[in-house]
């Protein structure tokens, strides 16, 4: 018996007395490409919005809301013979304030001058053929104001996918040609970023029209609108292991 504890505890001892290489697994760390990539697409723009804006100004506020309702019903009856309403084309009230109007003397002292009523009207249509249009006939129908003019895509995210996987099939092909050069394979995904978005440039167009809207208001020319087309851009940031 005592033989047998003995030989017991040397084998103990021996299994103990390994050295550490020899039970420890040691990973070697992968390495990694970092590659950006992009791709991009013109699409023609399929649907249109646009703000008009009516304000009235009267000493009390009644007065400047029930003239400002009334202004905005006709104009709101005006525009829509021009828009498709029973499709996709929509007109609706955005915005609506009523506010005191003050004005100060030399000493600063505040003197009550009047209210001001505003309601914005934003209009979204789908024939932007008639875009020009409705901007003369707002205008016609003491519309004050024209804002937030944009030209856009309804389903863009069709087309993001489909600029997202050509990004991502770049980012593919470049990590793997960049790991070739150095004798590795690509394998796996570290990490992957994807952003889409469009670069619309509308300023400068909406800016000429704006310019011309005066103009065209007491001629029987329609305010030339040019929508051109969207720039879709998907950028990719990716990191592959290589081995």
């Amino acid at each position: 018996m005592k033989k047998l504890i003995i030989s017991l505890g040397l084998l103990i001892f021996a299994a103990c007395s390994l050295p550490a290489s020899a039970i420890t697994v040691v990973e070697k760390d992968m390495g990694f490409v970092s590659v950006n990539t992009t791709a991009s697409k013109e699409i023609i723009p399929d649907t249109a919005s646009v703000c008009f804006s009516v304000e009235t100004s009267a000493v009390d506020s009644k007065t400047a809301v029930n003239k400002n309702k009334e202004l905005t019903e006709k104009l709101i009856i005006a525009l829509k013979p021009i828009l498709s309403i029973e499709k996709s084309d929509s007109i609706q009230t955005k915005n609506f304030y009523l506010k005191p109007n003050y004005s100060k003397d030399k000493n600063g002292k505040k003197t009550f001058v009047n209210y001001t009523a505003k309601n914005t009207i934003f209009v979204k249509t789908k024939k932007l053929e008639n875009v020009g249009k409705l901007i003369d006939v707002a205008v016609a129908n003491n519309a004050s104001k024209i804002d937030d003019l944009n030209f856009y895509v309804e389903n863009e995210k069709k087309y993001a996918g489909e600029l997202a996987q050509e990004a991502i099939r770049n980012a593919k092909i470049l990590a793997q040609l960049t790991a070739d050069t150095l004798n590795q394979k690509v394998n796996g995904v570290k990490s992957i970023r994807v952003n889409v978005y469009p670069e619309n440039q509308y300023s400068a167009r909406y800016a000429a029209m704006k310019a011309s809207t005066v103009e065209s208001s007491s001629s029987n020319k329609i305010t030339p609108v040019e929508f051109g087309k969207i720039k879709l851009q998907a950028s990719v940031n990716a990191e592959f292991y290589v081995k």
